[in-house]
């Protein structure tokens, strides 16, 4: 009896927790984390560091962040169009600029940010491809964002 009403006592946990987790973003293969990393090592490492930990007072780290964990739509943006100005990140305030990285297609932004999304001690679900391709046919931002601006730009475009 004991065992009856543990498991169901356990379903009744777990089942509510389920729920909870980002079922619509299927989490990345193998093959797509390394083609992150590999875009990260080229395009991101000088600035953000080998470990995500940026530069104090140049450029913001990329773990433990709202600004990599959170929106996809405007983590999409700030990496399209680049940001240029002052970001606060961590209660570090930053100036510094970010180029825009247009010119990667949008199974390279997928991975990249996938890759940062799940690496360095984050735990954020995918970005794909379909939601790059969305972002990028309906962006009219031209130029580099600031970062007041870009707080208020959010979501994928259906």
């Amino acid at each position: 009896m004991l065992n009856r009403s543990f498991l169901l006592l356990f379903a009744l946990v777990l089942a509510p927790l389920a729920a909870c987790t980002d079922s619509s973003t299927p989490p990345p293969d193998d093959a797509t984390m390394a083609l992150g990393e590999r875009i990260y090592r080229t395009n991101c490492n000088t600035c953000h560091q080998g470990e995500g930990q940026g530069m104090p007072g140049v450029f913001p780290p990329l773990t433990e962040t709202e600004w990599v964990t959170g929106d996809k739509g405007r983590l999409i943006r700030l990496t399209l169009n680049g940001l240029n100005g002052p970001m606060t990140v961590n209660g570090v305030e930053y100036n510094s600029v970010m180029t825009p990285h247009d010119f990667l297609s949008d199974d390279q932004i997928a991975a990249v940010l996938t890759y940062i999304r799940q690496s360095f001690g984050n735990q954020a679900s995918a970005v794909t491809p379909a939601e790059v391709a969305a972002v990028r046919a309906a962006n009219t931002h031209e130029g580099m964002w600031d970062a007041t601006t870009l707080e208020n730009e959010t979501g994928i475009p259906e």
